[in-house]
């Protein structure tokens, strides 16, 4: 296990440092920087993540923003990352060792007299998930910030990775199976069908995290999707619980509410910002979603939380 803990290192010696690392190895890479540019070579899962800022990954052909709101994981696709902010963003990327999440599905998969009786898992079963955002909640959340947690102190001690990893993938795990059972309710015959409804509406949702400040139409979001207008606002209440404007409008005062509480930017200029059309607009949103005001916002101790519909909270 090797921690690579960079706080401003040249964003060539980083990629240069990845690419040495065995994939038989689990690594972890704890950046504080505003600019910064890695590449992942698709060997191993990787787990994605940022606050105060955000990484921005160039995979499969698609710009996707991972920020305070989200992580990202990517099973085995390479893809280029690339950090610029204002202020310094605080970035972790989790890099599991060939073959470990395989070993934990498995173990999740397989009865514990036959784990006992075979004494060690089949790392045979293939990874159920779909390279998309995945929005926080307190199954994941917790444990990524465990992590960094650890990482900003120093810690470079491999069996409690290792430990955190298990349990991290675990809970990667449920969660999606949570996913996957609240889309069975979807009338389809196929679980290939399922699964690709899945994915074309997990295409519109990073669509929609990564371009929320831009006047977006229903249009727009259909064809990151690959649909036609009717049908994918159909799958996407039904995987959401919530409009694709509803998604829209939760996000957008989510990162609202972050700027009136971390920093001095002007109501009018936040309203800009985050992709609203006028300053009520922000209040009714914000009293809506999040039952405050801009000036309540402002004096809260604590940060309002993206709730974008029951898939959001389990995709």
């Amino acid at each position: 296990m090797i921690l690579r803990r960079t706080h401003e290192m040249v964003s060539g010696d980083l990629s240069a440092a990845l690419a040495r690392q065995s994939s038989s190895e689990n690594t972890v890479v704890s950046l504080h920087t505003q600019v910064a540019d890695y590449t992942l070579d698709g060997e191993r899962f990787a787990l994605l993540s940022a606050w105060g800022g955000r990484q921005e990954v160039t995979l499969d052909n698609r710009r996707i923003a991972v920020d305070d709101d989200t992580w990202l994981p990517i099973p085995s696709s390479p893809a280029a990352v690339r950090i610029r902010g204002s202020e310094p963003v605080n970035v972790l990327t989790v890099l599991f060792r060939k073959g470990m999440p395989e070993e934990v599905l498995g173990t999740m998969l397989t009865p514990e007299d036959r784990l006992l009786d075979e004494g060690e898992v089949q790392a045979s079963a293939s990874l159920p998930f779909i390279p998309h955002l995945q929005t926080h909640d307190r199954g994941v959340t917790p444990v990524l910030l465990f992590i960094r947690r650890h990482c900003e102190m120093g810690l470079n001690d491999p069996l409690w990775f290792e430990e955190q990893f298990a349990f991290l993938l675990e809970r990667l795990l449920a969660r999606h199976r949570d996913v996957l059972q609240r889309a069975r309710g979807v009338p389809v015959r196929r679980a290939a069908t399922r699964r690709e409804i899945l994915r074309r509406v997990s295409l519109a949702t990073d669509f929609i995290h990564s371009n929320f400040d831009k006047p977006l139409m229903l249009g727009d979001m259909a064809r990151a999707a690959f649909l036609s207008r009717h049908h994918f606002l159909r799958l996407f209440k039904h995987i959401h619980d919530v409009t694709p404007h509803e998604y829209l409008q939760r996000k957008r005062t989510t990162v609202a509410g972050r700027l009136l509480r971390g920093s001095e930017l002007a109501v009018e200029d936040i309203v800009k910002v985050v992709g609203f059309d006028s300053r009520s607009t922000l209040f009714r949103a914000l009293r809506r979603f999040h039952g405050v005001t801009p000036r309540e916002c402002r004096r809260a101790t604590d940060s309002l939380t993206f709730m974008g519909g029951m898939g959001a909270a389990a995709a």
